[in-house]
């Protein structure tokens, strides 16, 4: 089949979305950036923990090249969707501190995976990483290639506040090896800009997505979010036709999910101003249509790629793998965290730094290691995350592909799950055979509801909160 035909047959697809897929199948769940996540972790894993985990992680395994994610928690200002560890502040002041104490963990880390190949994949992420102005991104790229060393033609990505970055300072991301960038959009309509506290101008963005572009990096991908407070589909739909006018490789389709009580900024946000679900369900169909229309290919997990986009090159070859930080042509095992609230996985081990910037300080001041919780994952997660990896990189899942390695019977093993996506398979949402589970175009707008039934920690939160409301 020709790329153009698979096009027609994913658009002929999107364009039946049903409305009830919105309830039936819990849309406002989270895409799966990690798991299990955070909230299942324990202070039990500590400092001693991780440094065990990182002396013993290639026993048994050929040594891999590394990945490193860098959170910088700094913004200007709240943006009221924002669900990520932030601090407001213009400060010059608190912005030195943070790299002093930022470049000690650098070199302190160093040292635990000096026996390690080099670094494959840098992440900058934030808050917004483009606070820092140009020197002091330097003086941070310079510690990581003092201390890890990168190897060539790796993957360094940034993402970019257009607000605060001119046209002119691309060319300096590009020399200190900035390759690959992130620039976030949601809409540019002002009355959403201003119920999400975010005023950001069409034109400084465009010129940004444009100079990127223009500039050399390897990928320019944009974020976008639908289902914002008094968003409209009209609005939506001039925002993407900009958008895609200005030919971004990647566009990331993001789901806003209202969750005030656990995300403190949302709680600015007028639950009366969010659109109504159907409103959401025509917005998401309108934005596949002209996606794909316009020559992008979904990936999965609401990420869509130009046909020649390497993640998308990687996933036709089934290379497509799935980390930390979504999607990535590199298989990297363990990957270092650096900054507050970053997180990490070493070995069979997932853990965070602390979040809280006095704690992060105290424990680096006495070179120690900041870490403030963790989980020792054990064959049950692990299983369990190659299922959900595998389905949201390749949408299809052999059942052959774990039994061996995990020694288990995978219909017996799953018998409840598979039960569960029985109801899936009848909403034409996927297939189920006796030895594979194949998504169909359409479910792949739900892969994250999909994952969702084999997460053993949604089910015991569910549990729980059944046992509290009965007793």
């Amino acid at each position: 089949m020709s790329h153009l035909q698979t096009n027609l047959k994913q658009s002929c697809v999107v364009t039946k979305i049903k409305k009830e897929f919105f309830h039936q199948f819990d849309c406002d769940h989270q895409d799966y950036k990690v798991y299990p996540e955070p909230n299942w972790y324990v202070e039990a894993f500590d400092m001693q923990a991780y440094t065990a985990w990182v002396s013993n992680r290639n026993i048994g395994t050929t040594h891999r090249a590394l990945s490193l994610y860098v959170h910088i928690p700094f913004c200007h200002s709240l943006c009221f969707y924002c669900r990520y560890n932030q601090v407001i502040t213009n400060d010059q002041i608190d912005i030195e501190r943070y790299l002093e104490y930022l470049l000690k963990e650098i070199r302190i880390k160093g040292r635990l995976f000096q026996d390690d190949p080099k670094v494959e994949q840098i992440y900058f992420g934030g808050g917004t990483p483009t606070i820092l102005n140009s020197s002091q991104l330097a003086c941070v790229m310079d510690e990581i290639k003092e201390n890890f060393g990168l190897i060539q033609n790796g993957e360094c990505l940034i993402e970019i506040d257009p607000r605060l970055v001119a046209c002119t300072d691309l060319k300096k991301f590009l020399k200190l090896g900035f390759n690959h960038v992130v620039v976030s959009v949601q809409d540019f309509a002002q009355h959403v800009q201003q119920a999400v506290h975010r005023f950001q101008s069409e034109e400084e963005t465009l010129n940004i997505i444009k100079a990127a572009r223009q500039e050399g990096f390897k990928s320019v991908r944009i974020e976008l979010i639908y289902g914002l407070p008094k968003q409209s589909v009209e609005d939506f739909n001039n925002t993407l036709g900009k958008v895609i006018s200005a030919s971004p490789d990647q566009v990331n389709l993001l789901n806003y999910s209202h969750f005030p009580d656990k995300f403190k900024p949302q709680r600015c946000i007028d639950t009366a101003d969010l659109p109504l679900i159907e409103t959401r369900r025509e917005i998401l169909q309108l934005a596949i249509s002209h996606l794909i229309q316009a020559g992008y290919t979904h990936i999965g997990m609401s990420l869509f790629a130009k046909y020649e986009d390497q993640l998308v090159k990687a996933q036709r070859q089934g290379l497509l793998h799935y980390n930390l930080q979504g999607y990535s042509i590199f298989p990297g095992k363990n990957m270092v965290a650096l900054g507050a609230s970053a997180i990490g996985s070493v070995g069979p081990t997932i853990s965070q730094n602390h979040y809280d910037l006095k704690q992060y300080y105290d424990k680096l001041s006495r070179d120690q290691l900041p870490i403030m919780r963790g989980l020792e994952l054990n064959a049950d997660d692990l299983l369990r995350r190659s299922v959900i990896h595998a389905l949201i990189c390749h949408s299809i899942f052999s059942f052959e592909s774990v039994e061996t390695a995990f020694q288990i019977n995978f219909k017996q093993y799953f018998a409840t799950e598979l039960l569960e996506l029985l109801s899936y398979e009848k909403a034409g949402l996927l297939a189920l055979s006796d030895e594979e589970i194949v998504v169909t175009p359409e479910g792949r707008l739900l892969i994250s509801s999909i994952c969702k039934v084999f997460d053993k920690y949604l089910r015991l939160s569910q549990a729980r909160s059944h046992y509290a409301e009965v007793f």
